[in-house]
């Protein structure tokens, strides 16, 4: 191999490769949903490759839901009122290891767009911190944040992602992209588009409906939307004060 090539290859090695995070204990404070209510569904996609990056992001050993107490028990009160309406919560992210966010950092400066056609279509991944679809710190890294959707009797079955799925983009019409168990909200989970603004007209209204629905169970609980996307709550009362954290999620004991 010429001596540029072997160069560039060794290069790009240490480009990819992820910090080495020493691995923290779980606080005492942060608690698995699924020991609260297993009733709330959860397709965490951080812990698989169906995400925009293409790819499980580090510190995502197990896809379960991690919040801190106070957030997952108004988690668990929404899921009851809507319940008593007919529907129900199902979340895709929740507490975010610090690593993986500096992940999602990462990934916006390499080249290359393994998922751009689902998650992305229209828009520049160098452009993801400007439009304020990737934070340099979250506050999913300090448990306080769900990404959630609302599921019902009228939402078409999940359809399981594999490899070999073909790419839809994410604001293709209710049934044309991956079912993923949850009703019509106007577009996809993590798509990077102006139609996933929460208050955004160019929705269907039905899933204007269906955002207003989750908004107002989530708001009544404590958890403030976050405008850009539509599926983004933070548990705002009795807020954590921590600072960011990086334990890994592991499966629960």
């Amino acid at each position: 191999m010429p001596y540029y090539a072997s160069s560039l290859a060794a290069l790009t090695l240490i480009v990819l490769a992820a910090p080495v995070a020493a691995d923290t204990p779980r606080p005492a404070n942060m608690v698995y949903l699924r020991n609260l209510d297993p009733s709330i569904q959860q397709d965490i996609r951080y812990a698989s490759a169906h995400n925009f990056t293409g790819a499980p992001l580090d510190g995502y050993n197990a896809a379960e839901c991690v919040l801190s107490a106070d957030a997952a028990k108004a988690l668990v009160r929404v899921q009851a009122e809507l319940a008593r309406q007919g529907y129900g919560l199902k979340v895709f992210d929740c507490y975010r290891p610090s690593r993986a966010v500096a992940n999602m950092g990462r990934f916006a400066n390499l080249p290359g767009d393994p998922a751009k056609a689902e998650f992305y279509p229209r828009v520049n991944k160098q452009d993801f911190w400007r439009l304020g679809y990737v934070a340099k710190v979250s506050n999913h890294s300090r448990g306080a944040a769900v990404d959630v959707t609302l599921t019902g009797p009228d939402a078409l079955p999940v359809q399981p992602w594999t490899a070999h799925t073909p790419a839809v983009d994410c604001t293709a019409g209710y049934g044309r992209r991956l079912p993923d168990g949850g009703l019509d909200m106007g577009t996809g989970f993590d798509c990077f588009d102006d139609l996933a603004h929460t208050a955004n007209p160019g929705i269907s209204q039905t899933a204007r409906h269906n955002r207003q629905r989750l908004t107002a169970a989530m708001s009544k609980q404590g958890f403030t939307g976050y405008a850009g996307e539509w599926w983004h709550f933070t548990y705002s009362r009795n807020p954590v004060k921590a600072e960011p954290m990086d334990f890994p999620i592991n499966p629960m004991p």
